[in-house]
């Protein structure tokens, strides 16, 4: 068995696994891309041969029998990515936040993954042999959040290859909004921001902070919980 030291961790590969393991700019990526980045250097871009990378790893993945799951918006426009980072928070009825917005979002870009309507037709189900009985919806549905979850994962990695920060974001409280403002029928599943981080400043605190619409009972930075370890078994 090989021993190898990364960033004070200890791992232990089988003999013929080592030279798998030997590249450490993708082993520091990987533990890189674990970070939630939670605001963002809006006066950098991201260049264009970047963002075609970034974006052929969301549309590229694997996916179950190769079926176009989902939709993926690319979006650059200031103005609507910080609309649509607006819409991860509640609001009272005279417009004051309710809730922590989600500062993930509030990015160089923002990348929305809307599952497509049309895969739940017949056609789609037929494709996928789900059946139609009461549960292929269901099949199916989780069959598109499998397949986001992997494109997430790609442009996670894939960013953190580049040297760019990710966050991402589920819990998108005005969906009908962001349907409205993108022109989609599709759901809206996952928010991803990407972008640059800010130097000198802690990635956990929040875009917000500072400004008047910061409340201090929220505190200044995002809780932080440690990596819990994977168990990992070989079977040989």
């Amino acid at each position: 068995m090989n021993a190898i030291k990364l960033e004070n961790k200890e791992y232990v590969f089988p003999e013929e696994a080592k030279n798998v393991f030997t590249n450490s700019e993708i082993l520091k990526a990987i533990h890189r891309s674990q970070h939630t980045q939670r605001n963002y250097d809006l006066s950098k871009t991201i260049p264009r041969e970047d963002l075609k990378t970034i974006i052929t790893s969301a549309a590229q993945c694997p996916s179950k029998q190769n079926v176009a799951f989902y939709d993926l918006h690319v979006i650059e426009n200031k103005d609507v990515i910080k609309t649509i980072f607006e819409c991860t928070s509640s609001r009272t009825t005279d417009g004051e936040y309710k809730g922590l917005s989600n500062s993930q979002v509030l990015s160089n870009v923002l990348l929305v993954f809307s599952i497509k309507d049309t895969i739940f037709s017949d056609k789609h189900r037929e494709v996928l042999r789900a059946g139609f009985d009461s549960e292929a919806n269901k099949t199916v549905m989780l069959d598109a959040q499998t397949a986001i979850g992997i494109a997430a994962g790609y442009v996670n990695l894939t960013a953190s290859l580049l040297g760019y920060e990710t966050g991402c974001c589920s819990c998108i409280m005005d969906t009908d909004k962001v349907k409205q403002l993108l022109n989609i029928s599709g759901q809206p599943s996952l928010l991803m921001g990407v972008g640059f981080k800010n130097e000198g400043v802690n990635r956990r605190v929040h875009a917000l902070y500072g400004t008047d619409s910061f409340d201090e009972n929220w505190g200044k930075t995002a809780q932080t919980i440690k990596k819990q370890p994977i168990n990992l078994y070989y079977v040989k």
